[in-house]
């Protein structure tokens, strides 16, 4: 150790050692690896959900399955997009009151309202665009027309099951 303007000062001993003398402990390689997963799972379980999709995909696409096991099979995954498409809308709704909601009329003034306006004037316009392009693109009419067999697809089955009807009743 060697003194310079009144300091003491450590020049040979290590980070590591002055660690171990004050009593923390050396961080191990299960500690490290631990830590990494809790702060990254989402992540981890995102990614390996995807790469098990595409396998259990690839897997049941050489299967030859039958419509109804077809329906069955891909009923999870049409419920969890009705779910998401039910939710976006009250999403940005709340969004948008919560934001005009938040802002201080008095500080901000004419800038505040300037932007709450705006957030409702686009929301109006995009509204009025999606409803006028389903009035002149009129999505569904015809599908009438691919039950019939002039398509030289197979004929589609009009028995239900009961399996059919708790499908529905859920959906």
């Amino acid at each position: 150790m060697e003194k310079k303007n009144g300091h003491t000062m450590i020049n040979s001993v290590s980070t590591h050692e002055i660690l171990e003398k004050n009593g923390k402990k050396k961080k191990s390689c299960k500690d490290k690896l631990m830590r990494f997963l809790n702060r990254n799972m989402l992540v981890i379980m995102t990614v390996s959900g995807v790469l098990v999709g595409v396998g259990l995909g690839m897997m049941v696409r050489n299967m030859n399955l039958t419509r109804a096991q077809m329906t069955y099979f891909a009923f999870p995954g049409e419920m969890l997009l009705r779910m998401l498409k039910m939710i976006i809308l009250p999403l940005v709704v709340c969004s948008l009151i919560s934001g005009a909601a938040s802002l201080d009329t008095r500080s901000l003034g004419k800038l505040g309202g300037i932007a709450v306006s705006y957030f409702l004037v686009t929301t109006l316009i995009a509204s009025g665009i999606g409803v006028s392009l389903a009035f002149i693109i009129k999505p569904g009419v015809g599908a009438g027309a691919l039950n019939t067999n002039n398509l030289g697809l197979e004929s589609v089955n009009t028995n239900k099951e009961t399996t059919d009807s708790f499908l529905d009743l859920a959906r």
